[in-house]
């Protein structure tokens, strides 16, 4: 202790010099700090007050609510469609025409024999016999794409042209619109005995 005392007496000055660059040094230092402290507490409170003037937790709170309200939306949407789907597949949405000669005297094609089916193959097919002197109409059910009535070439060629066809479920943009019978299948129908007519049902 008694040998501290002359050196620090010797060297006073410098250690002076040291103190003054310490505490130069701590200045800095700390007004860097309140510079920094000042910054965050504006940016505090700029999120704070928000874009409109609202406290931060208040536009939370109002966000977490709409999407609350969105999300419930989304399921009564998601719920309804799943009702449009399950009532369009009992639609009628697979149709076909077959027109052709029930008797050899008779020209022009005037019977037919359609086939009016949902997306489960379900349904009904409908045959107009035309005579001269008389008109008759007959319908037989159809259950999963096959009937429990015997079908004739025509009712049964009906039949596979309505099964074979499945409409898109979006239908792009034509500049003319097709007509309800112009049925047009991805499938090949060179098995089949009808050619496509003008009208565009099909003709035997």
């Amino acid at each position: 202790m008694v040998f501290s005392i002359p050196v620090i007496e010797n060297n006073a000055g410098t250690l002076i010099l040291l103190l003054i660059i310490v505490d130069a040094a701590l200045l800095v230092l700390t007004f860097i700090l309140y510079r920094q402290f000042a910054l965050m507490r504006k940016n505090i409170y700029i999120l704070k007050r928000g874009a409109e003037g609202e406290n931060v937790i208040d536009v939370v709170s109002r966000h977490i609510q709409k999407v609350e309200e969105n999300t419930a939306i989304l399921q009564e949407l998601a719920r309804k469609h799943d009702y449009i789907l399950e009532v369009l597949a009992e639609a009628i949405q697979r149709v076909a025409v077959v027109r052709f000669d029930a008797f050899e005297d008779m020209g022009g094609k005037l019977s037919y024999a359609v086939a009016l089916l949902d997306d489960n193959g379900d349904g009904v097919i409908f045959t107009s016999i035309y005579g001269r002197n008389e008109n008759r109409t007959y319908a037989k059910a159809v259950r999963g794409g096959v009937s429990s009535h015997t079908l004739t070439a025509e009712e049964d060629e009906a039949l596979k042209r309505a099964m074979r066809m499945k409409p898109a479920i979006v239908r792009p943009q034509r500049p003319e619109a097709k007509r309800v019978f112009d049925i047009q299948a991805e499938h090949d129908f060179k098995d089949f005995a009808s050619e496509q007519g003008e009208d565009g049902s099909w003709v035997m």
